[in-house]
């Protein structure tokens, strides 16, 4: 059964759950080219941006998908707009 309660359908799914974020930093990270930045993990009051050392000596970041409130504080905070964060997957669950 249908109810009109004036809410988009993709909102509906979002605010009960049922719709995920994506997120993800991209290869325009400046520590992908060698330049020490932590700027986005700063801003990051849950933790969820973590940095892992590689091989290489490289740290780069990764998003923490548990912690993340996807809250977008770490958007503007990264000097090169590596970060994103869209809600375009939808999950669905039977009731």
């Amino acid at each position: 059964m249908k109810h009109n309660t004036g809410v988009d359908p993709g909102r509906r799914a979002f605010l009960k759950g049922r719709w995920r974020n994506r997120t993800g930093i991209s290869q325009q990270c400046l520590n992908h080219k060698g330049v020490y930045c932590q700027s986005c993990k700063d801003f990051c009051d849950e933790q969820a941006i973590v940095f892992t050392q590689t091989k290489m000596g490289v740290r780069l970041p990764t998003i923490d998908k548990d912690k993340c409130t996807h809250c977008r504080e770490c958007i503007p905070a990264c000097p090169v707009n590596a970060i994103t964060i869209s809600s375009n997957e939808h999950v669905s669950y039977e009731q």
